[in-house]
């Protein structure tokens, strides 16, 4: 095997910012390369050390650290072939590495070979670097065969583009889908913790200032958050000049004084309901599930993986509790509005600048994230861009410029460098954005990640 060493052209200091983009990229492909060939010499040895009745097999006891040395688990995920016993030893010190280093990365090329194959497939044609691979293939390492492919299915055509978060979010997924029973388990457990707190001295002195701490049902914080926060803001409005931060503490004064004059535990008339969880703050949150897998009986609930919804931005939770909270909580159920649905001609239009909710909840659905290149923003925070700037009536613009096609989430950032001129783009009918960047470089947008355009 021949080694390639990249290093920066002579005259540097001469390269126009393209000719320096040009050389980043080429360093970026040779990166990928020798991690590739990392993990090809990795996977090659497992090969020539196969665990046999003679030699036992490799687990990660073997690597002697505290906490980890009665561990009896091989190095490769469900589904990987054996290792034989101290095969790691002499690979990890070739590598100049210790010997846990080198398992974790005999490890991660069994687990990207026999788990992850449509991953490891582009990391061979080096369109993923191998440490990004490497990072699915461990946070993916406690799954199932089966859910390991599941994510590898829906990651590996975006891995390119995918941040840590977007990751761990599709393996919680997953692990949910296929142990629905384990994800029942880990809410009650988690339930065990529920505690609040309040600490006068946490620096070791007294100032007059004290910690409160709670950790309790996501639902019931997020209510309560969103009170203080509203609170925060009438303080500022009627004229509080301290931070937002000292005036969310403030709100908690501000609530409870309220709520002293409010018995929460006395009988209500006969005519008045007895408060429940949401009934004295509004707030809002996005679960994404069917409506049949709320209906107890319907035969969708009956099917493997199927008992699991999604908390938007945090990631799954069972009906269960799903069915806990709609139950106490004042709640409404909005239809998806499924584009594709719609033929091109007739499409929903308005004249004003601003999209009604209905259109914006559909653009922030359709591409969940801020669509510039290799940028995850949560769509919801992000600004609804006109993708052509918008024309108001009165001074000669179109009727019909606000429709979601012509929209797209960009969080502020990004939205700033559109409006500078610096980049341009545009969607195509397909849904892929094609940005136009300084110094000629183009990038595809598309559900499943960034590229960058070869003309």
């Amino acid at each position: 095997m021949t080694a390639t060493t990249t290093t920066a052209p002579a005259g540097l200091d001469e390269l126009s910012a393209a000719e320096l983009l040009a050389c980043v990229s080429d360093v970026e492909t040779a990166e990928r390369r020798a991690g590739l060939g990392k993990l090809e010499l990795a996977l090659r040895w497992c090969v020539l050390h196969p665990a046999v009745a003679e030699t036992g097999v490799a687990v990660w006891g073997d690597a002697g650290l505290p906490g980890v040395s009665e561990c009896e688990e091989s190095l490769g995920g469900d589904g990987t072939p054996l290792v034989a016993a101290y095969a790691p030893e002499p690979f990890a010190a070739a590598l100049g590495v210790s010997t846990w280093s080198g398992m974790q990365l005999l490890a991660d090329a069994l687990d990207l070979a026999h788990r992850l194959p449509l991953t490891w497939r582009r990391v061979r044609a080096l369109e993923v670097p191998a440490w990004k691979a490497r990072r699915l293939a461990q946070a993916t390492h406690h799954l199932t065969r089966d859910a390991a492919a599941h994510v590898d299915a829906r990651v590996a055509e975006r891995l390119h583009s995918c941040g840590g978060v977007l990751i761990d979010r599709y393996v919680a997924q997953a692990a949910a889908l296929f142990a629905p029973e384990d994800q029942a388990a880990a809410e009650e457990t988690a339930q065990a913790s529920w505690d609040v707190t309040l600490t006068h001295r946490a620096d070791g002195g007294f100032a007059g200032t004290s910690r409160l701490e709670a950790t309790g049902d996501t639902l019931d914080l997020t209510h309560l958050y969103d009170l203080v926060c509203d609170h925060a803001a009438h303080l500022g409005r009627l004229g509080d000049t301290d931070d937002l931060g000292a005036r969310k503490a403030k709100a908690l004064g501000v609530i409870a004084d309220a709520q002293t004059h409010l018995d929460l535990y006395a009988t209500p008339p006969p005519d008045q309901p007895p408060l429940r969880r949401g009934s004295l703050a509004k707030t809002r949150v996005y679960l994404h599930l069917s409506l049949a897998d709320l209906v107890d009986g319907h035969p969708s609930v009956e099917r493997s993986g199927e008992r699991v919804g999604e908390l938007e931005q945090l990631g799954p939770v069972t009906l269960a509790k799903i069915k806990d909270w709609l139950g106490s909580t004042r709640a409404t159920i909005v239809p998806v509005l499924h584009l594709a649905d719609l033929p091109g001609d007739q499409e929903l239009a308005v004249d004003e600048h601003d999209p009604p909710e209905w259109m914006r909840e559909t653009v922030i659905l359709r591409d969940r994230h801020c669509v510039f290149p290799w940028c995850q923003r949560n769509a919801r925070s992000c600004d609804l861009d006109h993708i052509k700037p918008y024309v108001p009536i009165d001074e000669g613009g179109p009727p019909g410029q606000t429709a979601a096609s012509r929209l797209a989430p960009l969080c502020r950032r990004h939205h700033n460098a559109k409006t500078s001129r610096r980049w341009h783009y545009r969607r195509d009918p397909d849904g892929t954005y094609v940005w136009h960047g300084p110094h000629g470089i183009d990038y595809v947008v598309t559900p499943l990640g960034t590229s960058q355009l070869h003309t």
